[in-house]
């Protein structure tokens, strides 16, 4: 029973996870008709954190990008817990739980999403 309880999460996980990943959405307006595409507005902005999991306070990351414009940490529910607009390529973070957070970099159209772990 468990197991099939099990799967069947799992297969939901899955189909929530990478359903439609592409689909846009279609708007029509009097004056305009135009489509929203996630990808078109919004790419990606590459970078990495360490040490993850997070060992202290201080957290440095890598990235590509020189003008990262925000970072921010989000708990699991996606509240905001953190924001910081200055900073060098690491930031001390304050006191966190143990826990799952998101680390957000955002640069004019682009953000990054990382996990950070913190045991």
């Amino acid at each position: 029973m468990f197991q099939n309880i099990f799967i069947f999460f799992m297969f939901m996980v899955g189909a929530i996870c990478h359903a439609q990943k592409s689909e846009s959405q279609y708007i029509q307006n009097n004056d305009n008709d135009f489509e929203l595409n996630a990808q078109d507005t919004l790419q990606r902005l590459q970078f990495e954190l360490y040490p993850n999991p997070l060992v202290g306070d201080l957290l440095s990351f890598i990235s590509p990008r020189s003008e990262i414009k925000e970072i921010a940490i989000l708990n699991i529910l996606g509240e905001e817990i953190y924001k910081i607009s200055t900073f060098n390529n690491q930031i001390q973070l304050p006191n966190l739980t143990r826990g799952i957070y998101i680390v957000k970099l955002k640069q004019a159209n682009e953000i990054g999403l990382r996990r950070l772990v913190i045991p």
